[in-house]
């Protein structure tokens, strides 16, 4: 199910209102899918629905708990197969994949 994101969202550092964020069973769309074309809306909608389909594999509160923190610093194997995943399968190269994993909302998880 598609929400749109509240004010709420910008107590968090990762998830605020700029970005989509996923929490089965809902996607909480931020600002960038709203500035997006429609091409890149439904890679995002893609990409999410992917996340949706990691966590019912996973468990919600376990995937959140393995998303979310970082051990070691700066590196998380889970969080970066994920997101690697979802960014492959949904349409983004594997360059343009790497290249936002590398960014800092990642945690510089870039491994390949």
């Amino acid at each position: 199910m598609l929400k749109d994101k509240s004010w709420v969202w910008n107590l968090t550092i990762f998830a605020n209102t700029d970005v989509t964020t996923t929490i089965s069973p809902h996607i909480y769309l931020g600002k960038n899918y709203y500035d997006s074309n429609g091409l890149i809306r439904k890679r995002i909608i893609k990409h999410e629905e992917i996340h949706l389909k990691q966590q019912k594999k996973v468990g919600v509160l376990k995937y959140l708990f393995l998303y979310v923190f970082v051990f070691p610093l700066f590196w998380n194997k889970y969080r970066f197969d994920w997101e690697y995943e979802a960014y492959i399968n949904s349409g983004t190269s594997k360059q343009k994949a790497l290249e936002y994993l590398k960014k800092w909302n990642y945690g510089w998880l870039n491994n390949k």
